[in-house]
């Protein structure tokens, strides 16, 4: 929910802007690395044993990543 929020607000200003190409792929950028970066650390979290850590944090980034992929195909198909 909170990956969710925060790319809405990011592709919001991304598309109020008069650049929107460019700044969709620093917003999908964005939300790539923020997502390996949030599975890196789930990972870790799932070889502690620490399993509620590890749900929160490789399920945060699913839905911004899912959804700047359809924003790249929309854009730039």
């Amino acid at each position: 929910m909170v990956g969710h929020i925060l790319w809405l607000a990011a592709i919001s200003v991304a598309i109020a802007t008069r650049s929107v190409n460019s700044w969709v792929l620093v917003v999908a950028a964005m939300s790539f690395v923020a997502g390996a970066v949030a599975g890196y650390f789930g990972w870790r979290s799932y070889k502690r044993k620490s399993e509620i850590w590890a749900a929160f944090l490789l399920a945060l980034p699913v839905s911004p990543v899912l959804l700047s992929l359809a924003v790249l195909g929309v854009t730039y198909l």
